[in-house]
Order: C-alpha cells, then structure tokens, then sequence
C-alpha cells in the first residue's frame, strides 16, 4: 500500500468530488435570505466532502478534521486544524509521566483542502498560499466557477500551482447561490508540465 492509498482505493479525487457535489445539490438546505442559504449550502457540501473522505480513507489510522466534524476534539483539541479541510494518518503514542497515559498524534498529512467561494480569484491565490505552507502529497483547492473568465483564471493560478513534487489540483462548482437555477458543471484540473491539465 503506497503512503496515500486508503483501504478503499477504488475512490478517486474526481469520485469523491463528484459524489459530495452531487448529493450536496440533492440535500434539503433551508437559508433565511440568499446569503444564508448560500453559506448553508456550502456548509453542507463541505460536511459531504468530509463524508466522502472518510468513506475513501477508513480505518482508525486515519482522521478527517474539518469546522464541521465530529470526534476530533478530545483527541486532537478541535475539530480542525490548520486547513478547512485535512485527512491525515495518525497514530497512538504515551506520555512519558509515571503513571503514562495515551493520546494521539498526527504521522502524515495526506490531504489539504481548501474552500473559497467568493468568485475573488485574489482570495483564491491566499487559499493556495495557505497549501503550499502545508506538507501533504496531496493539495486541493476548491473555487466558484469563473465562468467565461476561465482561461484568464486558470492562467493567473498556475504560478500559486506550481509546487514541486506534490499533487495540486483545482476543481471549480457554481456558486451557492446559483444552485437552484443552474447545477453547472464540476471541473477538476491538476497542476503539471506548467500547466492547469484538465482531470474532468
């Protein structure tokens, strides 16, 4: 088993991206204005996402921390940690005090992943900023879609993309607040040869 294989390796990043989007634009969000009910919405997909890592990356040697986990906080002292969203391998270790207790630390990060729908691609370069800072094989920031601005989006972020040896990928989804009236289309590209290279 490679360092980033889960158990269930069948599950690739276009799967598990495809599925959280999907099911998300299926869910029963309420929102008390447009605002609201696009903050629920991305509150619910990013709940979904975790979901689906943590179906790819099962077993106790793993963990997803994210805002919106569960079970993360007595072991590592919150839910999150320094992405909005991280899988990591951890492991079980003892303190060295007479009467020795266990806790927990984390190995590895596999995954950082993070979210910014705010359509201002300067905000999208600061997420990228934030990964390239972390040390997981594995980066993954999710945008609003640019729309007709594609090209010159994609264009602006390959220098932030460019990180030796790692994989960074980018995947785009409409706006919350564009849900209803139109799902769009899930884009997914990784960062190679110098470029954006489309994965879905």
């Amino acid at each position: 088993m490679s360092r980033d294989s889960p158990y269930n390796g069948s599950m690739t990043i276009q799967d598990i991206l495809r599925e959280s989007y999907e099911k998300t634009l299926k869910a029963l969000v309420m929102g008390t204005s447009p605002e609201s009910l696009a903050r629920a919405r991305e509150r619910a997909f990013v709940k979904s996402l975790a979901t689906a890592f943590e179906g790819r990356y099962e077993g106790e040697e793993f963990r997803v921390f994210s805002a919106y986990g569960r079970g993360n906080r007595a072991d590592f002292g919150g839910e999150q940690l320094l992405f909005d969203l991280e899988v990591c391998r951890v492991a079980s270790a003892s303190s060295a005090e007479r009467k020795s207790e266990s806790f927990y630390i984390v190995t590895e990060a596999l995954w950082q992943i993070e979210i910014d729908l705010s359509q201002d691609w300067r905000r999208v370069v600061f997420a990228m900023n934030r990964l390239r800072c972390g040390a997981a094989g594995n980066k993954l920031v999710i945008a609003a879609a640019p729309g007709a601005r594609q090209e010159r989006f994609l264009k602006t972020l390959e220098q932030p993309g460019a990180v030796p040896g790692e994989k960074f990928y980018l995947a785009t989804i409409p706006h919350p607040r564009d849900w209803e009236d139109d799902e769009g289309t899930l884009k997914i590209w990784q960062f190679g040869e110098g470029e954006w290279q489309g994965v879905m």
